[in-house]
């Protein structure tokens, strides 16, 4: 049996947690609820669900919305639908994030995980272990704190930015806008909104750090005046706070190492265009949570890494075939710069 400490219990700490758990290993998982909310309005694409309860079982997705499609004007103005009724894999999900994070935790907490509300404060490594905050001892530590990566930073690993992509994210009244994901590509980047429980709705442009002004909640409003789909769904004078979130592709160096793995934004975090990010955490976190006591820096683990740069590199294919599909503004930095 390993002992292992899972910093950060969102979805890929949680898949690793319970995957580990149920092949008999001790699991810490801990949870620091004073990190930085998830960025709201995440979805699952076609498939995603059947993929949660392959890992975490039935009964968590399921009290979701479910996604019957999405809506973009992507190329031109006019908005084109694309129903995921007629996709092989069927329909997607809107998630309430805060509720799947929860639900996910209760399920690692069935699986036999102790979750500890507790942040990484401090990590040493001798003879072979791990002290985590100087009391909780260790043969193994995964970082899945997302993208700042608390362990591998302390690890000094370094990491490759493909990009400087930033999320500008309001939060409104949901005024009666369809039920689908829309997205609307303009000069300074792209704009997507989802439907959130209890009436909300989520807003959100995705630009280049160095394109922003000193105000982002001016940058916000200013762009969102010149869509044309998006500004129905959110007055250009609202006062609805304006939040950003780090929304780039970035892969670490190194996803694993002695006594230690990286999942999750941890590990590589993609494009939110793509869709993949969060299902690609899970999957890849449940399958290196299987391979604990199997072969923690062998073989079996080069091939899980291997796993991580297909996935990256079909992020990228997909990603350039995307941006490539928008010519309208091949001057402008955001688009210049994927061309």
């Amino acid at each position: 049996m390993t002992s292992i400490v899972v910093v950060g219990a969102g979805p890929a700490g949680c898949a690793f947690a319970v995957t580990a758990a149920r092949g008999g290993h001790d699991v810490v998982l801990l949870h620091d609820d004073r990190r930085g909310k998830a960025w709201a309005g995440e979805a699952l694409p076609a498939g995603g669900g059947e993929l949660v309860t392959s890992i975490f079982g039935p009964g968590v997705i399921e009290s979701h919305h479910i996604a019957y499609g999405t809506t973009a004007a992507w190329g031109s103005d006019d908005l084109v639908t694309h129903d995921f009724m007629t996709h092989w894999s069927g329909h997607g999900w809107h998630l309430d994030r805060a509720r799947f994070d929860s639900d996910l935790r209760a399920c690692a907490q069935r699986a036999g995980v102790r979750v500890v509300a507790e942040r990484l404060s401090s990590l040493k490594r001798s003879s072979g272990h791990w002290m985590i905050n100087e009391q909780v001892r260790a043969d193994l530590i995964v970082d899945a704190s997302g993208r700042p990566g608390a362990v591998v930073g302390r690890l000094g690993v370094r990491s490759h930015r493909f990009d400087d992509q930033i999320a500008l994210v309001a939060t409104v009244a949901d005024t009666g806008g369809e039920q689908v994901t829309t997205i609307e590509s303009g000069a300074t980047g792209w704009w997507y909104t989802a439907p959130l429980p209890l009436g909300k709705r989520v807003v959100a442009l995705v630009t280049d750090t160095d394109l922003l002004n000193s105000d982002r909640a001016e940058t916000f409003n200013a762009t969102l005046a010149d869509t044309i789909h998006m500004k129905k769904y959110i007055h250009p004078d609202h006062s609805n706070p304006v939040t950003m979130h780090p929304a780039g592709t970035v892969q670490r160096a190194d996803l694993y190492g002695d006594g230690w793995i990286a999942v999750g934004d941890a590990a590589t975090s993609f494009d939110p265009l793509s869709s993949q990010g969060l299902v690609t955490g899970m999957v890849m976190a449940a399958h290196a949570g299987r391979l604990v006591g199997t072969d923690l820096v062998g073989t079996d683990l080069a091939e899980w890494d291997r796993g991580y740069l297909d996935a990256l590199t079909e992020h990228e294919s997909l990603r350039t075939a995307m941006y490539s599909a928008e010519q309208r503004w091949p001057e402008a930095p955001f688009w210049s710069r994927r061309h």
